[in-house]
């Protein structure tokens, strides 16, 4: 617990909502939070399968082993130890949210891929064309661009702490053996933090260091992440106005649970725009991602005349916003700008 209070006191900051409570960075602030993205259907979010896979992992590892099935049960809970451990350092929702929380400090947008330029093709397969994603090397160096220029260095230098690319590679390209206490390295060599040498041989100890700090630091990541989605509940139920072009207003999506799932966008000549995030899959209406990655609108049809309040009313109409979904209720637009409860 100490190491995952550590890491908490260095993430903690940037999952504070209060840099954010702001009409023109709120909503960048909750895009990052719920991942706002393109339509899916159920079964088709990586972060759920990953949290499965690491429970499982992680209960399987605390099961007494049978002898007679594992003779040498403590090189069977190293297996698993690194599998988990390979499979927390290569999950992509913990880098895209550093990345985009950190981009948000910088006073930048919410990008839907900020590691998307990194991507690189590699050829095609009949009419695909393959690609070879970034590695974590390559997002953990970003991520440290980002913390130096937001002021927080710490937030990359807890990821580097964390990740070891020679310990990855090894068990990804089954290139080691688990002998006698150790881990040795059949093709590459690796400095030890406690020796302080170069060696193709890992001692057990600091084998298990490395992973459960790795452990510690994604176990504070998720529970800050989660903490933050549950932290809105002074939001529920109100609306905000958000553009004063357009004159749109913001309203926050909850779960039964009181969770931040996603938004709403009322345009004042009826048309809705939202991004909804359930276990259940993704719906989105009337959104765009323009080509830096971040979210636009659709603000459905101009005024042939416009008036003075916006340009989606005409000049003789009034504002016509569309009901909250499953109500009679229809936001308006307030004067002076606040928070209000529909």
């Amino acid at each position: 617990m100490t190491r995952v209070r550590h890491y908490a006191e260095i993430l903690n900051d940037l999952l504070d909502p209060t840099p954010h409570m702001r009409q023109d960075r709120f909503f960048e602030f909750v895009c990052a939070l719920v991942r706002a993205g393109g339509i899916q259907g159920p079964g088709w979010d990586p972060w759920l399968e990953s949290k499965a896979v690491v429970d499982d992992l992680q209960n399987l590892a605390n099961l007494k082993l049978p002898e007679e099935t594992f003779p040498d049960s403590e090189r069977t809970q190293a297996r698993l130890a690194l599998l988990s451990y390979c499979h927390i350092t290569e999950m992509d929702l913990p880098y895209v949210l550093l990345a985009n929380l950190l981009r948000l400090r910088l006073g930048q947008k919410y990008c839907i891929n900020p590691f998307g330029d990194l991507t690189k093709a590699i050829g095609k397969k009949g009419l695909v064309q393959k690609i070879k994603p970034p590695s974590p090397n390559q997002k953990i160096k970003r991520i440290k661009a980002l913390a130096d220029a937001a002021g927080m260095p710490k937030v990359a230098e807890a990821l580097t702490e964390i990740y070891d690319g020679v310990i990855r590679n090894a068990v990804y390209h089954s290139d080691y053996i688990l002998h006698d206490g150790k881990m040795h390295l059949r093709t590459d060599f690796r400095k030890s933090k406690t020796q302080k040498y170069y060696s193709q041989v890992v001692e057990f100890d600091e084998l298990a260091t490395l992973i459960k700090d790795a452990f510690a630091f994604y176990g504070a990541l998720s529970s800050l992440y989660e903490r933050c989605l549950r932290s809105f509940t002074d939001f529920k139920e109100k609306c905000l106005p958000y553009d004063f072009h357009y004159k749109g207003i913001m309203e926050c999506a909850f779960s039964g649970d009181d969770k931040l799932i996603g938004f709403r966008l009322y345009w004042p000549n009826a048309t809705l725009s939202h991004f909804i995030r359930t276990d259940g899959g993704c719906d989105g209406q009337n959104i765009e991602f323009d080509p830096d990655g971040s979210i636009n609108f659709f603000v459905g049809l101009y005024a042939t005349k416009r008036g003075a309040f916006s340009p989606l009313v005409e000049e003789d109409g009034q504002p016509n916003y569309p009901a909250r979904p499953g109500t009679t209720l229809r936001p308006y637009w307030l004067e002076p700008v606040a928070l209000y409860k529909l």
